[in-house]
């Protein structure tokens, strides 16, 4: 090479001094040319020499376990019943019996109309039925009289039909009297309204001196809490799993997250399945209905509920952060014999305090890697930094993917 590089600088009639430099230059960059060489093939060594050395993971071995079958949502829940209290005659409040947010008893007085105007109308249309029934009695009087006459041939028949008509239409008005007088008296007691069920009062809606309509001014809700509903849509895809559990189970359990209480729970059972399906949205309404002996559950409220529908028995369980998802499906790396793991195909099916069922690609005690499956691959020898079992006692509640 230095026989070329001489020529070559023949050829371009440098000075000797320029020579030595370019020579020199050439040298260092051939120098660096190999030292560049040099260290990827030292970080190659050192990689292959990292990805060798055990992986370290955490394990676990499959358990088995009864696994509740759930469907679970969000739910809303509603008043038991409510009622919207309402005036039933025209007035003005007189008194509020009542404060906002009361708990208040069937029959327990809550609003007064002023009840003057229906006292007098009262003693009106018994004033009346009065005058109509001593008319009615002496219509009756002349009816028998003719009546005698008749058979003594001293009336005619026509006299006697006169007064019998009288009299009839007499009695039809004590009738009609005796009607006025209960509705005066149905009126007058709507003038004090009370509570027609137990239950929980809302806000006033009315105060005294405000002039209310028959029929049209609201006065107060009442919604019954105790018991109360949890309504819940789901998909109709699970209409008749649901149809179907319930008729084994006429209370199939229903249970209620409140999530604003730090995921309280709340046990009921199914009351309701709606009997159509919303076209709109493809989910039919189900209805739970809960003691709520506490008040646990408030109406309106967003809660999380899960219904129970079945059990899987002998369910072979992993913890579910050892399944992997990857094109072909859900696996899991398995270590077998000397400390190395393989990749198993696994069939995996609902989830459950944590774990997933497996139904097909794992038996119990089967060891698993929990953590670490990022740097494996079939083959990959692992190193045990911590071992977990899979607690087989099943009483809580899951969601059902």
């Amino acid at each position: 090479m230095h026989f070329w590089i001489m020529r070559y600088l023949e050829f371009l009639n440098l000075p000797s001094r320029l020579y030595l430099l370019f020579a020199a230059g050439v040298v260092a960059l051939g120098l660096m040319g190999i030292s560049g060489c040099s260290r990827p093939a030292a970080g190659q060594a050192a990689k292959v020499k990292a990805f060798s050395a055990p992986v370290p993971v955490r394990i676990t071995s499959a358990g088995v376990a009864t696994v509740p079958v759930e469907i679970s949502n969000i739910a809303t829940v509603q008043a038991y019943r409510t009622v919207t209290v309402q005036a039933q005659v025209d007035g003005q409040i007189t008194a509020v019996d009542i404060k906002p947010g009361e708990e208040v008893k069937k029959g327990q007085m809550l609003f007064r109309i002023d009840p003057r105007l229906y006292q007098a109308a009262l003693l009106q249309a018994r004033a009346t039925l009065a005058k109509d029934q001593a008319t009615a009695e002496n219509d009756l009087v002349s009816e028998q009289q003719e009546a005698r006459l008749v058979k003594m041939n001293a009336a005619s028949p026509t006299e006697y039909l006169l007064a019998k008509y009288t009299y009839q239409a007499a009695a039809a008005q004590v009738d009609a009297d005796k009607a006025a007088v209960q509705t005066a008296e149905v009126n007058l007691n709507y003038c004090t309204i009370s509570a027609p069920m137990d239950g929980r009062a809302g806000n006033l809606l009315a105060f005294p001196g405000t002039n209310v309509s028959a029929t049209s001014t609201n006065l107060i809700v009442i919604n019954e809490l105790r018991p109360i509903y949890v309504a819940i849509a789901l998909p109709q895809r699970y209409l008749v799993e649901v149809k179907s559990a319930w008729k084994d189970d006429p209370k199939l359990p229903m249970v209620a997250t409140i999530s604003s209480q730090s995921g309280a729970t709340v046990a009921g059972h199914l009351s309701f399945i709606d009997n159509q399906v919303n076209a709109t949205t493809g989910t039919v309404t189900l209805m739970g209905v809960f003691d709520n002996a506490n008040e646990a559950l408030w109406p309106g409220e967003l809660v999380n509920a899960t219904l129970k529908v079945g059990e899987l028995k002998n369910a072979v369980i992993v913890p579910t952060n050892a399944v992997q998802v990857g094109q072909d499906g859900h696996y899991v790396y398995e270590v077998v014999a000397g400390n190395a793991v393989k990749m198993v195909p696994v069939t995996a099916g609902i989830t459950w305090h944590g774990n997933t069922v497996i139904s097909k690609g794992l038996k119990k005690g089967d060891v698993v890697v929990t953590d670490g499956q990022v740097r494996l691959e079939p083959g990959s020898h692992i190193e045990v930094v911590r071992h977990g079992l899979v607690a087989p006692a099943a009483t809580s509640v899951a969601a059902k993917n």
